[in-house]
């Protein structure tokens, strides 16, 4: 009886973690930030203050592999395959599309390093208002950016 209850509870641990999906990104909330040039500012130094990092978007990953931005309209869906992140917006005009090869960051206030390596837009109609436009051209193939994680 003892091992059975003991294999049960051993699959059924296993069972549950399949299920999760091993999603360590769900429930929270990141800062997209990069590097910001200052003239005035060695670049040794601002590479390891958070607070030189200007922000892109916020991101919030929830169940489900869905996710909330900071900007307008900015819900979407997100894959985490490996060391590849896609980030995929959709409103009723646009899409949008961004891949990042992310990795474990090597500064203290982050959690991840990613780079860009690819990006992806497109509007149906190109008259009205775009809402992720700018992000787009903000966010170039290789871009460098730093997940910050934001604590509620």
């Amino acid at each position: 009886m003892k091992k059975r209850f003991i294999l049960l509870s051993l699959f059924l641990v296993l069972f549950l973690s399949a299920c999760n999906g091993n999603d360590e990104l769900a429930g929270k909330t990141f800062k997209l930030g990069y590097p910001s040039l200052d003239p005035n500012m060695s670049i040794e130094e601002d590479a390891d203050d958070p607070d030189k990092y200007a922000s892109l978007l916020t991101v919030e990953f929830l169940d489900g592999n869905t996710f909330t931005s900071s900007i307008q309209n900015g819900e979407g869906t997100y894959e985490l395959n490996d060391n590849v992140l896609l980030l995929h917006f959709k409103n009723d005009n646009e899409i949008l599309k961004l891949s990042f090869k992310i990795k474990e960051s090597e500064k203290d206030f982050s959690t991840y390093a990613a780079e860009v390596s690819d990006a992806d837009f497109e509007m149906t109609n190109a008259d009205a208002v775009s809402h992720f436009k700018n992000l787009f051209s903000a966010l170039n193939n290789d871009t460098y950016v730093e997940f910050i994680e934001v604590k509620k």
